[in-house]
């Protein structure tokens, strides 16, 4: 009875510990999407790609790729828990300085959209500089500085 329960305790442990895996590496592939600027749906395609690689370098991780969660919506839950991610650590960073400025950057896209970027730059108690790109947004139609702000 003892051997049955360490068994399924281990089964579990295993179990958890590759749905761990799943998620981490469903991260990363949303991690790379966002940064490449390619639809969530690509997602889909991805895991495709690697099953079909996985089925011939080796056929017996087919199963536990299988349960990587791709799909558009997973790959933006994970683009937005990531970005939450980022915007916290940033302000945890940026929160705690004495002095801060705000940089405005505005350029066109190639689809004739203009896009604005907002750097903060801060010094701390320390004297110690950070400076980070704190947002980036769309302005469609006029960009004049009335527009901006």
């Amino acid at each position: 009875m003892k051997r049955g329960l360490k068994s399924q305790q281990s089964s579990f442990t295993k179990l958890k510990t590759e749905q761990e895996a799943a998620t981490r590496a469903s991260f990363h592939v949303a991690l790379e999407i966002a940064k490449r600027g390619k639809p969530f749906t690509d997602g889909e395609m991805i895991k495709e790609c690697i099953i079909a690689v996985a089925e011939e370098m080796c056929p017996e991780k087919v199963n536990l790729l299988k349960t990587v969660s791709m799909s558009a919506n997973t790959v933006a839950r994970r683009v937005e828990n990531i970005a939450e991610n980022i915007s916290s650590q940033l302000f945890d960073k940026n929160g705690h300085v004495e002095w801060f400025s705000l940089a405005l950057d505005e350029s066109t896209d190639v689809s004739d959209t203009a896009q604005v970027l907002i750097y903060i730059r801060g010094v701390d108690k320390s004297y110690e500089v950070h400076e980070e790109l704190l947002d980036m947004y769309s302005i469609h139609g006029t960009t004049t500085g009335r527009d901006i702000f």
